[in-house]
């Protein structure tokens, strides 16, 4: 009898399942930019925690793709998840730019409401992943280095046949990038069974593909539109439900197959027919459509290209090639932009599906137009969202990684780092031998100069953005809620002042001669509205200066126009200080009021983001867009002197005065070099991809900048 059981359980354990447990199907909710306020309307949150539990069958869980608050505060993170207490599934989500871009904690407040800042699990055999796509105090998106290593190893952990869905906040594979490195995530994810990327950020229901990966974005759910997502054993189905389609069945907008085997896997092969160097009059591309680790061998391929982002230009058939369909073109380099220049390969395969790959490439010439001043340019171990600082003979970088490094000026080589606990958005500062930097694992940092010896630690209590100055000994910088002067010896307290809100901007201090004021203040601009003038050595208020208004400056006040992003400039008894409601003021330095108060001209950028450079008589200002305007202005009564349109859209880079050049970068990484007197540009350098955010830093021969992509730069510009 046992032996006839025995033979009857072997005999069904050898009947193969309909399909395995992994493959068991189930369903889960994406929602993006619920944008909750302290006390706006959380009904949709609720409505939509209603709607999952009312499901039948209920989702297995919910994934936000970000803007999950509207600014990042504490209390909206508390309501959001009082919000969604009563949800009974498991609810996932990553950060969008709103969670980041005004928070007095970073990524912090995030992560303090929601744990982790990225993270992958999996479910009935499916892997998912969500990323956070954001960068610190902006609206753009980016993939830290930190992050992609451990996708890396999160997806070698996986088989390659496992399907794998993504959720990050800001969209790829789309015109108007918004991340600056989506090429580095598209290659990363190539050789795995990607079979779905859900995003936000744009507020529009759409649905796209990138290298064969179909791409969903939905509206908000506070416009009243979210996805479904069916995950059965052979597919996977994405419904788009609407408020407008009430009571209707939610439509199928996409059915993916679950399974592409590795073999049928599609993605671009790329080399160069060339020496990939700088000064080469033309260039020739070769790329292939490679399906698995074999060639395509369809006649129906086609193959374009296109240089910074200009049409596409079809690609020839290399008949070379006998062994399968590849193509080649060849351009010349004369006339393309100095310095890096994008080629985009896009191939299209006979179901018309297109496949791209991103290369960019060095164009310099002999002389008469700026060129790299290293070997190669110094990559640090993660991003850079501060400004370089040249000091004597040491050019200083902080960095994401914790560190602060100390370069050679003339060759780029490394002299010594110095490390915190936390990533470093705060840029360096040098007196009298000690650098100083804030950290965003609270504490103040001074290094010995020379050989970055730590000399001392201050706890702030929270993390900091600021950069510091230095002024009678004390070293002033902005935290959460408070102004903090420290002993700038030994780093003891010396006085703290209260505040509003939180501060990211750099303290600026007057001039040694005392004029502006009297000297011995310091003057700060923070998110509470509030331009500070404090005594440095007790901290006491010389006056506060309200301004940031709604409206374009004739509403009330608002804190998402404060001084607080724009850092201000000191001279001649005047503080310049930009609100990001378009407004450049000219404070008086004694009394606190307004001397003048300018918008941009009409037509041109406003003024925002970038700081003031007063100098000799004259404010130096880089406008917020698209014309990449820079202006000159009196700094008298605020009149223009010139406008000059650089075509290169900045946002928090500003203008330095190296030699007789005005220079300012841009978002894109493109460096511009303005003569003083007539406003005309002199030079233009495209740095590779990688957004930037730098001030530059230099000599008259010699620009110094930093870039998203993790590396420092040096560029000499023709004598």
């Amino acid at each position: 009898m046992r032996n006839l059981a025995l033979a009857l359980f072997l005999f069904l354990c050898a009947i193969p399942p309909a399909f395995s447990q992994a493959e068991q199907p189930f369903r889960f909710v994406h929602i993006t930019d619920t944008h909750l306020t302290a006390n706006g309307n959380i009904e949709p949150l609720k409505q939509l925690v209603a709607d999952v539990n009312a499901m039948s069958p209920q989702p297995a869980f919910v994934i936000d793709t970000g803007d999950v608050t509207e600014s990042g505060r504490p209390e909206e993170y508390a309501r959001f998840l009082g919000g969604t207490t009563g949800l009974a599934v498991p609810f996932y989500c990553t950060p969008g730019n709103h969670d980041v871009r005004w928070s007095a904690l970073g990524k912090e407040g995030f992560a303090n409401a929601f744990k982790k800042l990225y993270q992958s699990f999996d479910r009935n055999g499916v892997h998912f992943v969500l990323l956070d796509s954001t960068v610190l105090l902006e609206h753009w998106g980016h993939f830290d280095s930190a992050q992609l290593k451990w996708l890396e190893s999160d997806l070698k952990k996986v088989k390659k046949d496992t399907p794998v869905l993504l959720f990050f906040h800001h969209w790829v594979g789309r015109e108007n990038p918004m991340v600056d490195n989506e090429e580095a995530l598209l290659r990363l994810i190539a050789p795995y069974n990607v079979l779905a990327m859900f995003v936000g950020h744009g507020h529009a229901d759409l649905h796209w593909k990138v290298n064969g990966i179909d791409c969903f974005m939905a509206r908000g759910l506070y416009q009243g539109s979210y996805h479904l997502v069916e995950v059965g054993p052979t597919a996977v189905q994405v419904m788009r439900i609407r408020k407008e389609d009430k009571g209707a069945a939610p439509p199928v907008i996409a059915t993916i197959p679950r399974d592409r085997p590795s073999s049928e896997r599609k993605q671009v092969a790329f080399v160069w027919d060339d020496p990939n160097i700088p000064l080469l009059e033309r260039r020739r591309p070769l790329a292939e459509l490679r399906i698995g680790k074999m060639g395509a061998h369809d006649d129906r391929v086609k193959a374009a290209y296109s240089l910074n982002g200009a049409p596409p230009v079809p690609m020839e058939r290399d008949t070379r090639d006998k062994q399968s369909v590849s193509f080649m073109a060849q351009f010349n380099t004369k006339g393309l932009p100095n310095g890096s220049n994008l080629l985009r390969v896009l191939l299209t395969d006979s179901a018309g599906d297109v496949y791209r790959h991103d290369e960019d490439f060095l164009v310099e010439r002999l002389r008469g137009e700026p060129k790299m001043a290293w070997d190669d340019p110094y990559r640090c171990d993660d991003t850079i969202q501060s400004s370089p600082l040249l000091e004597g003979d040491t050019l200083y970088v902080s960095c994401f990684d914790g560190k602060v490094y100390a370069l050679d000026p003339k060759s780029g080589k490394r002299r010594w780092t110095a490390a915190t606990k936390g990533a470093i958005y705060s840029s360096p500062v040098v007196a009298d031998g000690t650098l100083y930097v804030g950290s965003m694992d609270h504490g103040f940092y001074a290094f010995d100069a020379k050989n970055g010896h730590p000399r001392w630690r201050y706890d702030a209590g929270t993390p900091l953005f600021s950069t510091p100055s230095v002024a009678n000994g004390v070293v002033c910088f902005g935290a959460n809620r408070k102004i903090v002067g420290l002993d700038a010896a030994t780093g003891h307290e010396k006085w703290t002042q209260e505040a509003g809100s939180f501060f990211q901007s750099r303290v600026a201090v007057d001039p040694p001669s005392g004029r502006g004021g009297g000297g011995g203040a310091f003057y700060l601009g923070g998110w509470d509205n509030t331009l500070y003038a404090l005594d440095s050595q007790t901290g006491t208020p010389k006056w506060k200066a309200q301004m940031g208004r709604a409206q374009a400056g004739k509403g009330p006040l608002s804190f998402y126009y404060s001084p607080a992003i724009a850092s201000p400039a000191v001279a001649g008894g005047r503080v310049y200080v930009c609100t990001d409601d378009g407004i450049l003021h000219a404070v008086n330095a004694q009394t606190g009021r307004d001397d003048w108060a300018i918008h941009a001209p009409s037509g041109g950028d406003s003024f925002g983001y970038s700081s003031p450079l007063a100098v000799n008589g004259v404010v130096y200002c880089g406008g917020l867009g698209k014309n990449g305007d820079v202006y000159a202005l009196s700094a008298t009564d605020g009149a223009l002197l010139w406008r000059c349109p650089t075509g290169a859209e900045n946002y928090d880079s500003s203008a330095t005065l190296l030699g007789d050049k005005i220079v300012i970068g841009s978002v894109r990484g493109t460096i511009s070099w303005i003569d003083t007197k007539t406003g005309k540009l002199a030079w233009q350098y495209n740095l590779p991809p990688g957004h930037c955010f730098s001030t530059p830093t230099g000599t008259a021969q010699t620009t110094y900048i930093t870039s998203m992509n993790n590396s420092v730069y040096a560029i000499a510009v023709p004598r």
